[in-house]
């Protein structure tokens, strides 16, 4: 498998970076919003920055002495990272740092932050063009996710202008979550773990090593607690 190039790299670590940077201002701008005091705003958003920060380091790091290499194991050794990383997008979405994003939010920007999901595909895509990602990982393949991020300003716009049934809202939102499993499904299946039973070529080794790790780590963990959080606010009263 060949390496990826510089620029597609560079442009995916750039977009990880760049939703980050989002993790961390929709922190702050929740708070203003809320009206909370500014000092209570800043540790919020020193604890959003924190969390991020360590994680990808974290992740990264270890990624690059090769911790998540083997991917013949069951599980594979990327479930040692993956797996609390779900965890805590869980327990984000669920505590009171989701409460203060779902309140302080709106409905429509918290439905659009999903068109993140378009330059993600056209990594993916451009991965798959350099030989470094299997087809089937792709929209050329079995990966629609970039429906949800093609629709995201549609339903957003719907919700802003007070348009969007909660109906409406909820199955979009169940519709692009399911995408997102899926794509997770036809990683797993492309490992080297699956290749007896799922014919895909290269096999997705590239989310192990870095800066690639943060592909499961921040990107498909902003998805699921952008989902996460939709479903939150739908609950709230109107």
């Amino acid at each position: 498998m060949p390496p990826p190039s510089t620029s597609v790299t560079s442009a995916f670590v750039l977009l990880v970076l760049g939703m980050a940077a989002l993790f961390v201002s929709a922190t702050w701008r929740a708070g203003r919003r809320l009206g909370e005091p500014p000092r209570e705003t800043a540790g919020w958003t020193l604890l959003s920055a924190g969390v991020i920060a360590l994680v990808m380091g974290l992740t990264g790091i270890f990624a690059a002495r090769g911790a998540f290499a083997d991917m013949r194991s069951a599980p594979p050794d990327i479930f040692k990272a993956i797996l609390p990383t779900v965890a805590l997008t869980f327990v984000l979405a669920f505590s009171r740092f989701g409460d203060r994003l779902v309140r302080g939010l709106s409905l429509s920007a918290l439905i659009g932050f999903q068109v993140f999901r378009i330059p993600v595909e056209w990594v993916l895509w451009a991965l798959h063009r350099e030989g470094a990602l299997p087809i089937e990982m792709t929209f050329e393949g079995l990966n629609f996710d970039i429906l949800t991020g093609l629709s995201a300003p549609i339903v957003a716009w719907l919700a802003h202008k007070g348009r969007a049934a909660p109906a409406l809202v909820a199955t979009w939102n169940t519709i692009g979550l399911a995408l997102l499993v899926t794509i997770v499904m036809v990683t797993n299946l492309s490992s080297p773990l699956f290749a007896d039973v799922f014919r895909a070529e290269p096999r997705s080794t590239l989310i192990t090593t870095a800066p690639y790790i943060w592909l499961p780590i921040v990107l498909v963990q902003a998805a699921l607690l952008g989902h996460l959080l939709v479903y939150r606010r739908l609950r709230l009263p109107r």
